[in-house]
């Protein structure tokens, strides 16, 4: 709503109403320059080590994850490494699926691409493609394992032509981070017992994930002039069973809407030259603006 004012009115208002009204305005216009949107993305499915987790385990995670995203009304994307596809893994990939999710190639076993020969990396790209037939969208999508996308340019050109010719988008992320570790300290804490190390673990994890947005945030804004769409990189694991539900509730308390990734690629970042080439999986905010940030 907007209300005009004329001359003559500001003039005999109050001061202290002025003063009021113009906190307002500043309050409504940093949230409208400060609006942000988040792609929620998950590897690592059918679920993060099968080995270790029964199928019942790794179901019970995809299910609590998908609880956690329906709360929010969120279409997220998990990318599948098709090796894990086995007939006790299935079921927890087809209950993300049937919820109304997406799945996208993660490769067939999670190699980092600079150890691999163009070959090998055609095969584990197509392995699971195959693997993934049908269940697929209309745009596909690709995501490096470990977001390693060659350590020179003519390996990361090499890549991009397996991709296109298979008919894949590369997925890249701007809010990395370290979230692995705190799911594997937090596994740790459970099989050990220790329900307040795992609590507190949790809440340590929350908090990372919000400094790390705030920080890839603030480096788009410093490097880039603007906020982007973000797109998260996140894991179907344990933690985020037990804690996704509290970070998706302080993304939205923060203001944030959550985006699918298709509507995340439309920002300019993800189309810009990436001038990284090295060993290091970077956000594509750190690829764009050649640097690596904290």
């Amino acid at each position: 709503m907007v209300i005009a004012l004329s001359e003559c009115e500001l003039i005999h208002m109050p001061l202290k109403t002025v003063l009021f009204s113009l906190a307002i305005l500043l309050i409504v216009l940093s949230q409208v320059a400060f609006s942000a949107e988040v792609a929620i993305t998950l590897d690592d499915l059918p679920y993060v080590n099968p080995s270790q987790n029964s199928p019942d385990e790794g179901l019970a995670i995809v299910k609590a994850v998908n609880g956690a995203l329906s709360l929010h009304g969120i279409t997220a994307i998990g990318f599948v490494v098709g090796g894990q596809i086995s007939r006790k893994t299935k079921p927890a990939l087809q209950a993300f699926i049937d919820d109304g999710h997406q799945v996208g190639n993660h490769s067939w076993t999670h190699p980092d691409y600079g150890t691999l020969t163009v070959k090998e990396f055609r095969k584990e790209v197509h392995k699971t493609d195959r693997a993934l037939r049908g269940w697929m969208g209309d745009t596909k999508f690709f995501r490096f394992p470990y977001l390693r996308e060659g350590e020179t340019p003519e390996a990361k050109a090499a890549a991009e032509s397996v991709l296109a010719a298979l008919g894949y988008v590369n997925a890249p992320v701007s809010i990395d981070n370290d979230e692995w570790r705190y799911n594997s300290e937090y596994v740790m804490a459970l099989a050990a017992g220790d329900a307040a190390r795992a609590k507190a673990i949790g809440a340590e994890y929350v908090e990372h994930i919000q400094e790390r947005t705030v920080h890839f945030q603030t480096l788009a804004q410093d490097a880039l002039g603007h906020d982007v769409k973000h797109i998260l990189l996140l894991h179907m694991n344990k933690i985020n069973a037990d804690y996704l539900g509290d970070l998706l509730d302080w993304y939205a308390g923060e203001g944030w809407s959550f985006i699918s990734l298709k509507e995340a690629m439309s920002d300019p970042l993800y189309s810009a030259p990436d001038l990284y080439a090295g060993p290091r999986g970077l956000s594509q905010i750190e690829r764009v603006v050649g640097l690596k940030s904290n």
